[in-house]
This record gives C-alpha cells, sequence and structure tokens, in this order.
C-alpha cells in the first residue's frame, strides 16, 4: 500500500541524523575523518577529492626526479638553455602503469605556474626566468587523432585549470604598465594582490579601473595590438579567422575569447581548428604569453601512447611531422623565440613503435631516441620500495587525522609500522596498487571492528584470501604484442 506523501517525510526526516551523529568507525576506532586511501588510485584532476586530484602529494616521494626535471627543463646548473623536447620514463625496474606518473606531472606543473621551487635550486630565486606557464595534458584515447585535436585540447585544459583569467591578468598589467605614469605605477605596486587581480580579471573593474586611471579602452586595445604585432611579426593575424582580429574583438580577453568560441560555435567547427589552430596557437597564444611575460611554455603530454595506439601509420606520421614543424621548425613566433617546451611521457610497451615513425619525420634531430642518448634528455621515475611507499602512505593518512596534534602523525597508525609491508610486495612496490590495498584493508578492518594497530597477521590473512586489485581496461590497451597490427605501418 502506497504511503500518504506527508506520513512519508513525516518518517524521513523525523530519522535524519546530523552529519556528526551519523557512525564513523574510521573516526571512532582510528581518529580519521574517513578511509584515507582511494577507491581506485587514478588521477583525476575534475574529482573534488584530495585523494585524486593531486592535492596530497608526498614531495619525498619523487625529490630527485623533481629536481632533475628542474635541471633539464627549467634551469640547467651549467647555464645552457633549457631543452625543448624531452621525456619522463620509468626505470625498468619500476613497473608500467601505476607509478605515479601524472600525480608527478600534475605536481611539475603547479611548480612551474607558482615557481614553487625549493629556494635551493635555483641560483636565483627571484629570476625572471622562471616566471613560466604550464600545462598538464591528458589525451583520451581516439579522441586527439589528429594534431589540430591536440591543439584544441591544448586551449580546453588552459581554460579548465583557469589559466586563462591568470594570463589575461598579467597581459592587462603588462599593457598598462606601458600607458601609466611612474607615479601611477608606484601607488598601484604598493596595493594588495588579491585586490589588483580582481581589478585586471574582472570585466567590471577592469572598465572600471580604466576609467580610475584615465585611460580609454580603445587607448588600452591600441596599445595591447601594438604590442602583439611587435612580437608576432606578419604572422599574428589570419583576416576574419585570424587571431588578433577574433581577441581585438573582444577587448584583449582571453577568458571572454574561450567563451565566444563556445558560443559561437568555434569549437564545434572542425574544419577551422584544423586549418588554423596550430596558428592560433603558435602565433596567437604565443605571442599573448610574451607580451604579459611569460618566459616558456612547457606542454607536460601525459600517456602520449592514447594519442598514439588509437592512430594509424599515417596518421602517426603526420601527427609527430607537425609536432615538428610547428613547434620547433616552421616560422612562427613559438619557434622565433623557442618558446615551447614538450615533455612526453610514454609508455614502455610503445618505445620500439615509435621509433621508426619518429626517425622518419626527423625528430630524431632534435631529441634522440637512441637508448645511448635518450637517458641525457630524460627524468627516470625509479622504482619504488618500502620506505618510499611508507612515507606515501603517511601522507594520506595524515591528511585525514581528526586532531591537527595527533601524536601518531609521520607513522602508518592504525597500522603497525610493519604491517603493510605484505601489501606492497604483492602489488609488486607499484604506488597504485599498494593504495588499493591500504583502502581495503583499512575498510575491512573498520567493518570488523579491528582494535589498533592493525597487525601484519591481519594484512597477510587479506592477501592469502586471493583478493587483487583490479585490472584497469587501459592497462591492457597500452600492453601491446609484437604483432599487434599497423605499429610500423
Amino acid at each position: 500500500m502506497t504511503k500518504n506523501p506527508f506520513q512519508r517525510q513525516q518518517q524521513l526526516q523525523a530519522e535524519i541524523k546530523p552529519p556528526d551523529e551519523r557512525p564513523n568507525p574510521y573516526l571512532r576506532l582510528y581518529g580519521l575523518r574517513e578511509n584515507p586511501f582511494p577507491t581506485q588510485a587514478l588521477f583525476s584532476p575534475t574529482i573534488d577529492d584530495p585523494r585524486c586530484d593531486g592535492r596530497i602529494y608526498d614531495e619525498a616521494f619523487r625529490w630527485e626526479e623533481e629536481k632533475r626535471f628542474f635541471e633539464l627543463f627549467v634551469q640547467p646548473p651549467t647555464g645552457d638553455r633549457p631543452i625543448s623536447l624531452g621525456f619522463i620514463r620509468l626505470d625498468p625496474q619500476a613497473g608500467g602503469r601505476g607509478n605515479g606518473k601524472s600525480v608527478f606531472l600534475h605536481h611539475v606543473a603547479e611548480q612551474i605556474n607558482k615557481q614553487g621551487w625549493p629556494a635551493d635550486w635555483p641560483t636565483d630565486p627571484d629570476s625572471t626566468d622562471l616566471f613560466a606557464l604550464a600545462v598538464h595534458i591528458l589525451p583520451e584515447p581516439r579522441r586527439q587523432r589528429r594534431f589540430w585535436q591536440f591543439i584544441h585540447l591544448i586551449f580546453e585544459t588552459c581554460a579548465s585549470e583557469g589559466l586563462f583569467p591568470e594570463i589575461d591578468e598579467q597581459f592587462r598589467a603588462s599593457i598598462l604598465l606601458r600607458l601609466l605614469t611612474e607615479a601611477q605605477i608606484v601607488e598601484l605596486a604598493s596595493r594588495p594582490s588579491n585586490e589588483i587581480s580582481a581589478l585586471l580579471r574582472v570585466d567590471d573593474g577592469f572598465r572600471g579601473f580604466l576609467d580610475e586611471q584615465d585611460i580609454t579602452q580603445q587607448e588600452f586595445n591600441a596599445e595591447a595590438e601594438h604590442q602583439l604585432r611587435q612580437v608576432g611579426e606578419a604572422t599574428l593575424s589570419y583576416g576574419r579567422e585570424g587571431f588578433l582580429s577574433q581577441f581585438s574583438a573582444v577587448n584583449f580577453s582571453l577568458t571572454k575569447l574561450w567563451a565566444a568560441w563556445q558560443q559561437g560555435g568555434v569549437v564545434g567547427h572542425a574544419y577551422r581548428w584544423r586549418n588554423v589552430g596550430a596558428r592560433w596557437f603558435t602565433d596567437g597564444l604565443v605571442p599573448v604569453l610574451i607580451v604579459a611575460g611569460y618566459r616558456r611554455f612547457y606542454l607536460l603530454l601525459d600517456e602520449f601512447e592514447k594519442i598514439y595506439v588509437s592512430q594509424n601509420g599515417r596518421e602517426r606520421e603526420e601527427f609527430l611531422d607537425s609536432l615538428r614543424q610547428y613547434f620547433y621548425e616552421r616560422d612562427s613566433t613559438a619557434v622565433r623565440y623557442q618558446y615551447v617546451s614538450t615533455v612526453l611521457t610514454v609508455h614502455p610497451s610503445i618505445d620500439r613503435y615509435l621509433a621508426d615513425h619518429w626517425v622518419r619525420v626527423g625528430l630524431e634531430n632534435i631529441a634522440p631516441l637512441d637508448p645511448g642518448r635518450i637517458r641525457q634528455r630524460s627524468v627516470i621515475l625509479g622504482p619504488s620500495d618500502v620506505n618510499k611507499l611508507s612515507h606515501l602512505l603517511a601522507e594520506y593518512i595524515d591528511y585525514f587525522r581528526q586532531e591537527p596534534d595527533d601524536k601518531h602523525r609521520e607513522t602508518l597508525y592504525p597500522f603497525a609500522d610493519d604491517a603493510l609491508e605484505p601489501a606492497m610486495e604483492a602489488a609488486r612496490f607499484y604506488p597504485r596498487g599498494t593504495l588499493w590495498y591500504a583502502y581495503e584493508l583499512i575498510r575491512k578492518a573498520a567493518e570488523e571492528e579491528v582494535v589498533p594497530p592493525i597487525t601484519r597477521r591481519f594484512v597477510e590473512e587479506f592477501i592469502e584470501a586471493g583478493y587483487k586489485p583490479p585490472v584497469d581496461s587501459e592497462d591492457a590497451l597500452f600492453e601491446l604484442p609484437p604483432s599487434t597490427s599497423d605499429l610500423q605501418a
């Protein structure tokens, strides 16, 4: 019999408990707000969860690799120019997927964008050479088969990571610096940075700011176009479809330009991106970044195999040839300023298939894949061990401890000190597999009301029962047998 909805709602509301009254065995037993480990240790920047979006990061885990990245791609200790095309690779002993490549790249991108490098690394911590921009590109299988689709993904990633408002702020400040008097500049430089950011990023605030400084929108636009033409020279504008004409139409705001592209349907018209998308990047976005003061643009291309395995032989050569031409050879602002640094992560199973196409399109001359020379331009992610994984797991646990002064901080409690070592061994010391075991183990312990410390024997019994991490469908996708068709076609 169907209940009267008012009767049902009375019953439901009477049974609603405030959040702090709901049973939480993690808090009651272990002093943790919730299970500190991810259900699946997959980097997902769009998920608002510190266990997945990169907010929990153990800086000690990849300290040496991060320093190697800095010295190769950011500021070589010899004073040489940073490498413009290189690789993130796995040590053969580290295995395949699940070793934290994506989280590492995400962290490196943040370090670049925030200039957050350790103070003792740069020769000059205040060097303007460190003011650069990075995007962590995460391709999707079969969605970026063509180079123009990859270019679109660069813009899309900049938008999703909120970089366009930041670039607008720097670009506007750079233009205004040429229009303001010295007294105005001194006064503005003394204001709080958050106040200035709000004025430069928000359109209404910016228009009011221009009025306050006695500068017209027309004066600002004219100076912005002048600066862009100085940087971009003759390659900047391409008529109605040109970046400059579209950029000026929205008063030189990348945030508004991207919104206009979406509303106007440009994003949905593949032919426009196919025809001029690469130029929008090399002779549109790049000049804007240069005028805004950014010294380099880093493309951190994660899991290049997601592009590569979905392509046929012709598409692979076209893609790699476009990468060489547009970023490193063809006349453009990006090439003249040697502005783009591309860092590829490549799954080990793809290496031997990539080489022939790489050589044929001429990329071997820029970044050799030869085993004897590739290490010179690579960051090698080394294998994990008990100490590294223990420190990583402690970072996750500490993030979710209820009390900030918990005496167990920097330990594996509620696990006994050596309890998780069998799980690390069962996971072959892969971070992803180890985190999966940790999640399931503490979930099971909480379910069974296991009083801490959770023992090594509890962990061993879990493993002996046959529990194993699920196999990600992408893991199978990238384990390519030698007979795979068309890989070298």
